[in-house]
């Protein structure tokens, strides 16, 4: 099964340099190959793949002009082919957009290492950094049998951190017998709401910080440009907002990993994020909430642990059914939180209910399967 740690590494002021510029070479020959292809493909060649941006690099190593590109790891580079030829994949299988050039002004910049990777006494050893390693904060052990993958060195706001690819020789284990199961609401007020009545809060990073983030861009926008003191006031507004994206990313990871160890049914909505980021009076709510990154954390953690998660249509009408008797009680504004069923005057909290009903609609999708089903009331019919 394969795994990725991360950790924060230290390099020195060499290592430093050669660490961008394998930030540069890397990033050049993903432009500069992005441009050969769109230029073939304008002239009516479409078989330009990897191999052939292959045998083209080495050709322009060669060349006196593009000698520096020597300098860095030969396999990295090729890795900036492969990640080109992958995003040309995603791209015709309709799994993402057209390849973009990439900036050098961008705050993240990345290189990848794909063997000849060693950990040892706190250090990292990638190829042209065999000789004394890179300094690294270790604070997970990397199982011993596992077999080291690749490595990304990446730069994010001054601070260098290497993600490592493991196999630890273990294979994806098999679904496990159920023997319970949870409906998860995902909203606004509350982040997480289970079908069991636990309200996970939104604790709204962002917006907490936004009077802090309005100061120091008003700070940065006054700054001279191309000065020095405008690139440390930039530096000030970007580990901000790393703050803030580690304070929610560190929130979802201790939500998502508590309920793939509580439940082994986790029935959600499959929500689309995208679209609902358009209405300009809830994008930046819904933003702050990051439940793509939720849905994704716990999708590999529930398959690490045999945990299974379902989603259910958006279209589901999760908020206007009883949970109790399974009547219809029509739309509802987003201000009622609380109502009372017309047909059996059962009284729900909104965001209960409707997880009970996510539930409910899941377990009937998989009513073949030996679980444990304590109230389908409601999923018939509908």
């Amino acid at each position: 099964m394969l795994k990725a740690y991360k950790y924060r590494i230290y390099p020195t002021k060499e290592q430093v340099t050669l660490i961008e510029k394998h930030f540069g070479s890397t990033r050049f020959l993903y432009n500069y190959f992005l441009e050969y292809r769109q230029k073939a493909y304008a002239k009516g060649n479409q078989k330009v793949g990897y191999m052939v941006t292959q045998a083209e690099l080495t050709k322009l190593k060669k060349q006196k002009e593009y000698e520096w590109l020597n300098e860095c790891g030969s396999q990295s580079l090729q890795m900036a082919l492969r990640d080109l030829d992958s995003a040309y994949s995603r791209f015709f299988k309709k799994q993402g957009g057209y390849p973009k050039f990439k900036s050098k002004k961008h705050t993240s910049q990345t290189f990848t290492a794909p063997q000849n990777i060693k950990v040892v006494n706190n250090r990292v050893y990638l190829p042209k950094f065999t000789k004394d390693g890179i300094k690294a904060k270790l604070h997970r052990e990397i199982p011993q049998d596992a077999v080291l993958k690749q490595a990304t060195v990446s730069r994010q706001n001054n601070q260098y951190f290497v993600s490592i690819l493991i196999d630890d020789n273990n294979a994806i284990p098999k679904p496990i017998r159920a023997k319970n199961a949870v409906g998860l609401d995902m909203g606004l007020t509350d982040l997480i709401i289970t079908s069991d009545g636990v309200k996970y809060p939104n604790n709204k990073y962002f917006v907490k910080s936004q009077q802090k983030l309005k100061k120091l861009q008003r700070r940065h926008s006054k700054k001279q440009k191309g000065s020095n003191n405008r690139q440390k006031a930039k530096l000030r507004v970007q580990k901000l907002h790393t703050k803030v994206s580690n304070q929610r990313k560190d929130t979802l990871h201790k939500i998502s990993n508590e309920i793939t160890n509580q439940y082994d049914i986790i029935c959600l909505e499959s929500l689309n994020v995208k679209g609902m980021v358009k209405n300009k009076r809830l994008s930046k709510s819904i933003s702050d909430v990051a439940w793509s990154e939720f849905m994704r954390q716990l999708e590999y953690k529930a398959t690490w642990k045999g945990k299974t998660v379902l989603k259910i249509d958006q279209w589901f009408p999760s908020s206007q059914i009883c949970s109790n008797c399974g009547a219809s009680s029509g739309k509802k504004e987003l201000h009622i939180r609380k109502w009372e069923c017309p047909e059996c005057h059962a009284k729900h909290d909104r965001d209960i209910n409707a997880s009970i009903n996510i539930k409910n609609y899941g377990l009937g999708q998989i009513d073949q399967r030996n679980t444990i089903v304590e109230n389908t009331v409601g999923t018939i019919g509908i």
